[in-house]
């Protein structure tokens, strides 16, 4: 191959690269029904928190609100890794999940003096906090923290 076409073939291969990368973080960012690493369905998200409730009180089970800012990364990573893994996904059944977006819904982030993002917060179906986790948890972490929080509203109720 001559010099000045394989500059050219190596001048074009990052911005391809570069465009494959984009493609696939754009594919990865979606919020709601994803597939878990096991190939199932993934965690069901409500995105109004008057629905998580309504929700909560006629099943009687706690809230797992999901705090989230569209320009957070490790929010993007704990959707990506602890939401997708399938033990994280079955042990979400026991909860109503909400995904608030924090930016939008101003005045429920107030409510709970969410500041740092992701902010996870576990609530009884009345509205009252049971568990916070501020960060990102790996999904072996993150299921310990769900534990806690259902131990609390067991005790509770």
């Amino acid at each position: 191959m001559q010099p000045a076409r394989l500059h050219r073939l190596l001048s074009v291969l990052p911005v391809a690269a570069l465009l494959i990368c984009a493609s696939l973080l754009i594919g990865s960012c979606s919020r709601e029904g994803k597939e878990t690493e096991a190939g199932g369905a993934g965690i069901t998200w409500v995105t109004s928190f008057d629905e998580a409730l309504e929700i909560a009180r006629s099943k009687n089970r706690p809230i797992m609100i999901d705090f989230y800012t569209d320009w957070c990364g490790w929010c993007k990573t704990l959707d990506n890794t602890t939401y997708s893994h399938a033990a994280v996904v079955a042990k979400a059944n026991d909860f109503v999940s909400a995904k608030i977006d924090a930016d939008a819904q101003r005045a429920v982030a107030a409510r709970y003096r969410v500041g740092a993002f992701p902010t996870i917060l576990f609530v009884d179906p009345g509205g009252r906090e049971l568990h916070r986790v501020i960060g990102f948890r790996p999904p072996e972490d993150f299921l310990k923290e769900m534990d806690a929080a259902l131990t609390s509203f067991r005790k509770q109720t």
